[in-house]
């Protein structure tokens, strides 16, 4: 098991020694990005509870202001701690929130559809780093979607068809031939932001959650 997880030599005093709680888990975390964001913000570095990093314009939608179990499952701000304990990365997803057309194909007030996926893929990227070493980078196209809505709508009453767009194909993710090992007490960090000199151009407020999901073994306490 030492090939798989990192040796764990910080371990909660209550817990069996010498014994661990091994387990597959989603370690996640979410930011909310609006028209015209320009920037970059940090992902995994605030615990559940508090508020949701943005980029962009405030936001009016309950569920895209303060991390609770839909967001994020860091319970310490940038680590994994004993709440899930050691853990070795084996794929990384990037998820955009879908917004949903009324009868008449208008965009809900919040997610996002066509427009907006596109200008999140164009202009995007993600960063990882784990203890403040950079361990794997990319545009956002380069990390699929863990899940999404799929297929496409067609509204007689306007006579409109809007598709349901995200993130690549959903639940292909970025698989990971080297996990990434990172232990409980190693500060993780993911980078969100939007290409330098550019901004995103969404034709409408529309604010948007975009997830970062990790397929993780973990090997936590056992107790």
């Amino acid at each position: 098991m030492n090939l798989l997880f990192p040796d764990a030599k910080f371990r909660s005093p209550t817990a069996v020694d010498g014994k661990s709680d091994m387990r597959d888990e989603n370690v996640y975390s979410a930011c909310v990005v609006t028209n015209a964001a320009a920037g970059n913000t940090n992902i995994f570095t605030v615990a559940r509870g508090q508020t949701i990093p943005k980029l962009g314009a405030a936001t009016a939608a309950a569920h895209q202001l303060q991390y609770t179990e839909l967001t994020t499952n860091i319970s310490q701000n940038g680590q994994l701690g004993a709440a899930i304990g050691d853990s070795a990365f084996r794929a990384i997803g990037i998820t955009i929130e879908q917004g949903y057309y009324d009868a008449s194909g208008v965009l809900n007030t919040y997610g996002a559809g066509i427009q907006q996926v596109a200008e999140l893929l164009a202009k995007t990227f993600f960063q990882l780093r784990i203890a403040g070493k950079l361990q794997i980078q990319g545009p956002t196209m380069f990390f699929p979607a863990s899940g999404a809505m799929f297929g496409s709508i067609s509204t007689s009453e306007a006579a409109v068809t809007v598709g349901l767009a995200n993130n690549g194909w959903p639940g292909a993710l970025r698989r990971l031939k080297l996990p990434i090992l990172v232990g409980r007490t190693d500060t993780i960090e993911g980078t969100y932001g939007v290409a330098g000199g550019a901004s995103l151009s969404f034709g409408t407020d529309a604010p948007t959650l975009v997830w970062f999901n990790i397929f993780a073994a973990v090997a936590g306490d056992a107790r």
